[in-house]
C-alpha cells in the first residue's frame, strides 16, 4: 500500500471541499510552486521570529514578508531569500547537481563534504581544549557519525546482498578446514 504525499492529500480534500475535481490539480500546482517560499516561512516559525523581526533585519516592511511568505516561489527574488535567510540566522546554499554523474562521484561529493564538516568540529575541540564539555560533547558525536555510518552502510550492502568482510578474509579460501590465522601487519595511528 502506497501512501499519498501530504500535498496531494492536501490537494484532494480542497477538492473534496470545494466539490470540483479540478481544484485538486490547481491545489497541488500551487503547493509545488511554494516549495521555496515553504521552507523559508518554516524556518522563521522553527526560529521563533516574527515578521516584524525578519523585515526589521532585511530593512523592509513586515507587509513585505507577509507577501513573500503568502506568495509562491516564482515571485522571489535571489536577494530577497538571501537576506531572509540571515535574518532567520541560516546560511544559504546554492548547490548545482550534474545528474549525469555516476552516484559513486556524488555520494563521494557528500563525502568530502561530511569531511570538511568534521574537520571544522575537530578545529573548534581543539581551539576550546580537553577538559571543555563542548569538547566532549564532539567527541561524542564523532562516535555517532562513525555508528550512524556503519548502520546505513551495512544496511544498504544487505540490500543488495553484499556480504562485508574484512580485508584479511577476503581471500579464497581453498579448502574446508580454517585458513590460517593472517599476519596482523602493524599500524599506527597519527593524533593531531
Amino acid at each position: 500500500m502506497s501512501k499519498k504525499p501530504k500535498s496531494s492529500e492536501a490537494a484532494s480534500l480542497a477538492a473534496l471541499l470545494a466539490g470540483d475535481p479540478a481544484v485538486e490539480a490547481k491545489v497541488e500546482r500551487e503547493i509545488q510552486h511554494s516549495v521555496v517560499v515553504s521552507h523559508l516561512l518554516s524556518l522563521r516559525v522553527s526560529k521563533g521570529r516574527t515578521q516584524e523581526q525578519v523585515a526589521q533585519s532585511m530593512g523592509c516592511d513586515a507587509s513585505k514578508i507577509s507577501r513573500l511568505e503568502a506568495g509562491t516561489d516564482e515571485g522571489l527574488k535571489w536577494m530577497d531569500i538571501v537576506g531572509y535567510s540571515q535574518a532567520v540566522g541560516v546560511d544559504f546554499r546554492l548547490a548545482f547537481e550534474d545528474r549525469d554523474l555516476p552516484a559513486a562521484d556524488r555520494i563521494k561529493h557528500c563525502v568530502f563534504e561530511i569531511d570538511a564538516g568534521l574537520k571544522h568540529l575537530a578545529e573548534l575541540a581543539k581551539t576550546l581544549g580537553t577538559n571543555d564539555g563542548i569538547t566532549q560533547k564532539i567527541h561524542s558525536f564523532y562516535a555517532e557519525v562513525l555508528f550512524n555510518f556503519l548502520v546505513r552502510y551495512k544496511d544498504s550492502c544487505d540490500s543488495i546482498g553484499l556480504t562485508i568482510r574484512p580485508p584479511h578474509t577476503a581471500h579464497k579460501v581453498t579448502s574446508r578446514a580454517a585458513p590460517a590465522e593472517p599476519k596482523r601487519e602493524k599500524t599506527t595511528m597519527q593524533t593531531a
